[in-house]
């Protein structure tokens, strides 16, 4: 009896998902089309074209500036990487309207994505440049993207 137990609960316990998880990083090149959406391209490990959706803004400490976007994400194989709500932070500089920008708390997958995305958690942080003189922005992005197995 104890043996068939023993065997159940190791058999049970193969059917249990796994997540994979795989580091990813590259970077970012975007420009303002309007005054709250940017287009631009990606490279590395998410290349593709990448869009942000500025949703709200608010002054922090110190002159930051706290920006919610939506990102819209596809990559060359034309799967969509989905992300929530996130918030880029913009530290100013001694240059008026260059600013250096950081997702402080990363930007994090939600599940809805599509192609190898579909399902995929995880978190993606960025850091860089914006020019809000040119409407340009550049940017580095790293993190973690994790799919049940």
């Amino acid at each position: 009896m104890r043996l068939a137990g023993l065997l159940l609960l190791i058999s049970s316990s193969c059917l249990v998902a796994r997540a994979a998880c795989h580091e990813v990083a590259g970077g970012i090149v975007t420009n303002f089309v309007d005054s709250s959406d940017t287009l631009g391209s990606t490279t590395g490990d998410l290349a593709g074209g990448l869009g942000v959706h500025v949703i709200a803004q608010q002054t922090g400490p110190g002159g930051t500036v706290m920006i919610t976007v939506h990102h819209h994400w596809v990559t060359q194989t034309g799967d969509t990487v989905s992300l929530d709500e996130a918030t880029v932070t913009l530290f100013p500089t001694t240059v008026p309207g260059f600013y250096a920008a950081n997702y402080l708390d990363g930007v994090t997958l939600n599940k809805s994505g599509t192609g190898q995305f579909a399902g995929a958690t995880g978190k993606i942080y960025g850091w860089g440049a914006v020019d809000l003189n040119s409407g340009e922005l550049v940017l580095r992005y790293s993190g973690k993207i994790c799919k049940q197995e």
